[in-house]
């Protein structure tokens, strides 16, 4: 029954992500920046809207996951600093890279398939703190500094704030509304998995030793973290399912954009994305049965 359930969940990651991949091989085209523009600045905030106003997650809930996803990025902070000092790589480059996985193009396909619609209403939680911290401190590191008002051109943050609004004065969403953003939302997943597919078909790999470490620490971090926060905050069940699985996922694509944007050596940076990818697609059936089991009731 456990087999039967992995599959389930990693059955459509692969072959939806291999679809994207194998569409690059095949010199078909594809409009990354337009997709992925689209997921960001459309299809991410109505999802975020219409998951969490049509769900019952209380704030209190919505509030351990803030807590459990910022303390895994505090962990991955100081843990990939020290890395990096000891061995002296550029911080600038790596430590991106160590802190962010991907929670959204891996992450919220695998706790939805594994969790179901609960599952991913925690998963968006996990990855609305992430995508703050890559567009705040992870963008701040590649930069070497940081300007706040970037929080505000970012539409995850008001979709954020329209769903506590809702929440808050028990607003009943319009159907319509309610119609549009679940449709619109709809189209996050599979055009994650296919930019996910389509990235990997384009990375190649440089430094391979070096990389190879930057990229096995990312998911030693994130996978040791993330057991000491569920035992920390004693989370259980699904809570401890998702927050394992998405701290356990490999780098986020959006840390070569940025290292291409601020000059912070990308090529190194897609080859840590393309080996760390790599080896959590290996390793997704192990990790995918632990989450199955720490979500289960004892």
């Amino acid at each position: 029954m456990i087999f039967e359930q992995i599959a389930t969940v990693i059955a459509p990651v692969f072959i939806v992500t291999g679809i994207g991949y194998l569409w690059i091989r095949q010199g078909l085209s594809f409009d990354n920046e337009t997709i992925s523009n689209l997921v960001m600045m459309v299809g991410t905030p109505c999802l975020v809207f219409s998951t969490l106003t049509s769900m019952e997650i209380h704030l209190a809930t919505f509030a351990q996951m803030v807590l459990a996803s910022l303390s895994i990025i505090g962990c991955c902070f100081v843990s990939g600093w020290v890395l990096l000092k000891v061995t002296n790589w550029p911080i600038n480059t790596y430590l991106p890279a160590l802190i962010h996985p991907n929670t959204g193009n891996m992450g919220l396909p695998l706790v939805l398939l594994a969790f179901g619609e609960p599952g991913l209403a925690l998963g968006i939680s996990y990855f609305f703190v992430n995508s703050v911290s890559q567009y705040t401190l992870g963008m701040g590191i590649s930069a070497g500094s940081f300007h706040p008002l970037q929080l505000l051109k970012q539409p995850i943050i008001w979709a954020l704030l329209l769903v506590f609004v809702v929440r808050g004065v028990d607003l009943a969403v319009p159907e319509w509304i309610a119609s549009t953003t679940r449709i619109l939302g709809g189209l996050v997943i599979p055009a994650m998995l296919l930019r996910l597919g389509t990235a990997l078909a384009r990375l190649h790999l440089v430094d391979l030793r070096q990389n190879l470490v930057v990229a096995l620490a990312r998911l030693g971090f994130g996978l040791a973290s993330g057991l000491f926060v569920i035992w920390l905050f004693g989370l259980t069940g699904t809570m401890a399912g998702v927050v394992f699985l998405q701290a356990a996922m490999p780098v986020a694509v959006f840390n070569f954009i940025f290292a291409e944007r601020y000059g912070r050596n990308p090529e190194k940076v897609a080859a840590v994305i393309l080996l760390s990818t790599l080896i959590s697609f290996a390793t997704l059936p192990l990790l995918v049965g632990f989450a199955l089991q720490l979500a289960s009731p004892s």
